[in-house]
C-alpha cells in the first residue's frame, strides 16, 4: 500500500471494489481475487459471496480474532440476503454458504475448506421439503457434520471416516449423522455448534488456523512462499451439485495442462459436491459426461472458459457447479501444468492470431528451470512391457523403489534413495512424502485430482486411476499379483503406464515448439535495449576492431547487442558494419564475421599480443584464475539449487558475494585496460550487469542471451587467453574454462 492509499478494509463482497491502491492478490488472495474479477469485471455466474482479508488472517493468527470482525461479517451476510431471497439462520428460507481458504499464492489443497455451513435440523427439513429430495437433505447434512468434526475440531479423519460409513439411504444418512455428532460432542464437547453463526465463525477461524498447518508449511518451503502472507476467506453462498441428476461438480482447464492441447480439459462428477473432486476419491467421469447429460450446460461451460482464458492471457484453472441445471463458477486462477504444456501452451497463444498474448510474453512465461526441466527429460524403452495402465497424470519417466506410506518415502528421499509414492489417493497431508518423489502412482482420482495437480506444478511423472489396482502397507496389488514395497519399479506419466524395473531409456523426444521458443529468445534478443544511461547515451563511432572482437566473442551479434557490449549507438554500429562489408556477413538472427574477417581480426590480435609486456599479462591472467575459480563456483551453487532455495534471502546473499568479488576484479579490470585501452569497455559492462543484479534481475547473473555478469566474465576470459597466447580448449582442461 502506498502513501496515498486507504485503509484496507477487512471484509469486501465480491461486486464491492477495491479502494485505491491495494492489490486485489494480496489482499483478497488468489480466489477473492479471481470471484471478484468474475463478478465486476466479467459477469460470470458466479454465487455471491464475501471475503475476509489477509490482514483479518495475520491480525488473528497475533493476536485473536478481531473485534469488529463479528458485526462487518454481520453486515455482508445481510447483502446476501439482499442478493439471494435468503437469510442465513432462517429455516423459512434458509442460507446455507461455504467457506473456504484463498492465499495471495495458490496453494492448492494446503488449507480448509467447509461446505454447507449454517445447516440446522429445521433447515435439513426445510431443504428436503423445498427440493422434493430428502436424500439431498440428508446427505448435505451428512456431509456438513463430516467435514465440521474433522477439520474446525480436528477429529482423526479415519475415526470421523467410520463413524460416517452409511448404506446410501436417507436413514442410513441420518443415522450417520448422529454417529459424528455424537462422536464429536464425546470428543470435543459441546461439539459441532447448533447454531449457524457459530458454525461460521468456527469454520473461519479453521481456515485462518490451516495457515499454519504442517501440511501448508511443508507447501510453502518447497514453493519459496513467505509464511507472512497469510491466508483470505472466502464466504460464499452455497450452491448444491448433489441437489439432482441435473447437478453435479468439476474442475475444468481450458487446456490440458498435462500436454499442451488445445481443447478444454478435466474431471466432472454427476450429483456431488466439489470436494468430492479434488480429493481423488470418487471416480470420476471426463467432461464429455457433462456434454452429454447437460449439453446447453456444456456449451456454457465452454464459452466460459473462453472468456476467461482471453481474459487473463493464460491457462485458466476452473471449478465450477451445476445446480439444477444452473452453472455456477466457484474459481478461477492461472492454471498449474507441465513443463511440457507450458512450452506448447505459451508457443500456441502466440501464434494465434486474434489471440492477446505476443512472442516476447510468450518467451517470459517460460523461464529457464522449465526449459531445463524439458532438456533433462527421459522416456521410457519402448521395448519394455507395463504391467499396468492409468490415466496419464503428469508426463515424464521416473523410476525408483516403490514406497506406499508418505513417512516413508520422505526418510528414504532425505537418504538419497529414489523413490516411487504408491497411495490409493493423495492428500495434502501427503506433501512430504511428495516432494522429493520420483514418481507418483495412485489407485483412484482423475487429472484434477490432487496428486495429479501437485506432479504437474513439481514436474513429477504421475499415473493417477490405475486400472484394478490396491494399494496398501504392503505394497502395490494387481489382481492376484502384488508388487511389494522396495521392488523397483518406473512410471511412465507421459503415457500413464506402471513397469516393473528401471525402464528408463537416455533421451526425450523432440519438442517442435521448444525449437519455436528458443528461436524466439534468441530473434527478441535482436530487439533494441538502451546501450547506456540518460547521461551517456552512447559512442557516435566505434572501431572495426572493437566491433569485430565483440562479434566474435558472441557468434551471432545483432547490432543491438553490439551496441550494448561497446555502449555506443546502434546507428554507429550499423555504419561500421556498412563500410566494413568485407568482414562482416548478416543473417536472420544477427552479423557474424566473414572469412576475410576473421583472419584480419586473426592479425590484429596477434599484434595487439605483441605490443603488450609478457609478464605483466601473465601475471594479470594469474590472478584473475584465482577470482575465476570462485565465480564459477558461486555461478555453479546458485543454478544447481533447488527452486525453495533460491529465496529472496539467498539471492542477496548471493548478490552481496558478488558484489565482493567485483570489488576485487575491479583493480585487475584497471591494469588490463593500462595495458590495453580496449579492454577498457569491460568496467561499465560488470557494473551495469551487478547493478541489474542488485536491482533484483536474477537474469543478469548468467543469462546467454544478455550482457549477464556471466556473459562479460566470459569474454573477458577470453580476451586473457588471447593476450596471453593461450589456448581455449587447453585452458579448459588445465583450469576448467
Amino acid at each position: 500500500m502506498n502513501a496515498d492509499s486507504q485503509p484496507a478494509p477487512a471484509v469486501v463482497a465480491f461486486d464491492q471494489p477495491l479502494p485505491e491502491g491495494h492489490d486485489p492478490a494480496a489482499l483478497l488472495g488468489g480466489k477473492g481475487a479471481g470471484l471478484a474479477e468474475m463478478t465486476r469485471g466479467l459477469g460470470l455466474p458466479v454465487p455471491p459471496g464475501f471475503t475476509i482479508t489477509t490482514a483479518v488472517c495475520r491480525r488473528y493468527l497475533g493476536s485473536g480474532w478481531p473485534d469488529d470482525l463479528d458485526e462487518q461479517i454481520a453486515a455482508q451476510l445481510e447483502r446476501l440476503a439482499a442478493h439471494t431471497g435468503r437469510r442465513f439462520g432462517d429455516p423459512a428460507a434458509p442460507l446455507l454458504v461455504s467457506v473456504r481458504s484463498g492465499a495471495p499464492v495458490s496453494m492448492p489443497g494446503m488449507m480448509d475448506t467447509l461446505l454447507n455451513v449454517g445447516i440446522t435440523p429445521a433447515i435439513r427439513d426445510r431443504l428436503a421439503a423445498q427440493s422434493g429430495s430428502p436424500a439431498f437433505a440428508a446427505d448435505t447434512w451428512l456431509r456438513f457434520s463430516r467435514m465440521y468434526a474433522e477439520i474446525v475440531l480436528g477429529l482423526p479423519e479415519a475415526e470421523i471416516g467410520a463413524a460416517a460409513a452409511a448404506d446410501g439411504s436417507v436413514s442410513g444418512g441420518l443415522a450417520a449423522a448422529e454417529r459424528v455428532r455424537r462422536l464429536a460432542a464425546e470428543r470435543v464437547p459441546p461439539g459441532i455448534p447448533g447454531g449457524p453463526h457459530a458454525q461460521l465463525r468456527g469454520a473461519i477461524e479453521a481456515v485462518f488456523r490451516s495457515w499454519n498447518s504442517e501440511r501448508a508449511r511443508v507447501f510453502r518451503a518447497r514453493e519459496n512462499i513467505s509464511d507472512q502472507l497469510g491466508t483470505a476467506v472466502t464466504v460464499q453462498a452455497m450452491v448444491f451439485g448433489n441437489l439432482d441428476d441435473r447437478s453435479g461438480t468439476g474442475v475444468a482447464f481450458t487446456r490440458n495442462p498435462a500436454t499442451g492441447e488445445a481443447a478444454p480439459y478435466g474431471d466432472y462428477l454427476p450429483r456431488a459436491q466439489g470436494e468430492d473432486v479434488v480429493a481423488g476419491t470418487h471416480t470420476v467421469s471426463g467432461l464429455d459426461t457433462l456434454q452429454r447429460q447437460l449439453p446447453e450446460v456444456y456449451a456454457e461451460l465452454i464459452e466460459t472458459l473462453r472468456t476467461l482464458e482471453r481474459h487473463y492471457r493464460d491457462l485458466c484453472d476452473v471449478e465450477f457447479t451445476v445446480s439444477g441445471g444452473r452453472l455456477c463458477i466457484l474459481q478461477t486462477r492461472i492454471g498449474r501444468r507441465s513443463p511440457l504444456a507450458a512450452v506448447r501452451i505459451a508457443v500456441a497463444m502466440a501464434e494465434e492470431p486474434d489471440f492477446p498474448l505476443s512472442k516476447a510474453e510468450a518467451v517470459a512465461l517460460i523461464d529457464d528451470g522449465v526449459l531445463q526441466q524439458l532438456a533433462a527429460a527421459v522416456r521410457v524403452d519402448p521395448e519394455a512391457a507395463p504391467i499396468a495402465s492409468g490415466l496419464a497424470a503428469s508426463p515424464g519417466a521416473g523410476a525408483g523403489v516403490l514406497c506406499c506410506d508418505p513417512g516413508r518415502a520422505a526418510e528414504l528421499s532425505a537418504k538419497g534413495v529414489a523413490v516411487v509414492l504408491a497411495r490409493e489417493q493423495t492428500s495434502p497431508a501427503d506433501v512430504h512424502g511428495m516432494v522429493r518423489a520420483a514418481g507418483i502412482v495412485t489407485a483412484s482420482g482423475g487429472v484434477a485430482s490432487h496428486a495429479a495437480v501437485v506432479a504437474r506444478s513439481w514436474g513429477i511423472p504421475a499415473v493417477t486411476s490405475v486400472a484394478g489396482a490396491q494399494i496398501d502397507d504392503a505394497g502395490l496389488r494387481l489382481g492376484d499379483a502384488l508388487i511389494a514395497e522396495g521392488a523397483l519399479v518406473t512410471v511412465d506419466g507421459g503415457t500413464g503406464r506402471l513397469f516393473l524395473g528401471d525402464c528408463r531409456a537416455a533421451g526425450a523426444a523432440e519438442i517442435a515448439e521448444l525449437r519455436t521458443l528458443r528461436r524466439w529468445r534468441v530473434e527478441l534478443s535482436a530487439e533494441p535495449a538502451p546501450a547506456a544511461s540518460a547521461a551517456a547515451p552512447g559512442r557516435e563511432q566505434v572501431t572495426l576492431l572493437e566491433l569485430a572482437r565483440t562479434v566474435q566473442l558472441k557468434g551471432l551479434c545483432p547490432p543491438a547487442r553490439a551496441a550494448a557490449a561497446l555502449g555506443a549507438t546502434q546507428p554507429a554500429i550499423e555504419a561500421c558494419i556498412a563500410g566494413n562489408a568485407a568482414s562482416f556477413r548478416a543473417t536472420p538472427r544477427g552479423v557474424m564475421l566473414t572469412p576475410d574477417g576473421r583472419a584480419w581480426l586473426s592479425e590484429q590480435l596477434a599484434a595487439e599480443r605483441a605490443a603488450v609486456a609478457a609478464d605483466a599479462i601473465e601475471s594479470c591472467y594469474g590472478r584473475f584464475l584465482l577470482l575465476n575459480a570462485r565465480f564459477k563456483q558461486l555461478v555453479s551453487d546458485w543454478q544447481q539449487s533447488s527452486a525453495g532455495a533460491q529465496t529472496e534471502a539467498a539471492f542477496a546473499g548471493l548478490v552481496r558475494t558478488l558484489g565482493a568479488l567485483h570489488a576485487e576484479l575491479r583493480p585487475l579490470l584497471e591494469e588490463t585496460a593500462a595495458h590495453l585501452s580496449r579492454l577498457g569497455g569491460y568496467t561499465n559492462r560488470f557494473e551495469r550487469a551487478l547493478a541489474a543484479l542488485r536491482a533484483g534481475d536474477a537474469s543478469m547473473l548468467a543469462s546467454p542471451l544478455k550482457d549477464s555478469y556471466h556473459t562479460v566474465w566470459f569474454e573477458y576470459h577470453e580476451e586473457l587467453i588471447a593476450l596471453c597466447g593461450r589456448d581455449r580448449a587447453a585452458e579448459e582442461r588445465a583450469h576448467g574454462g
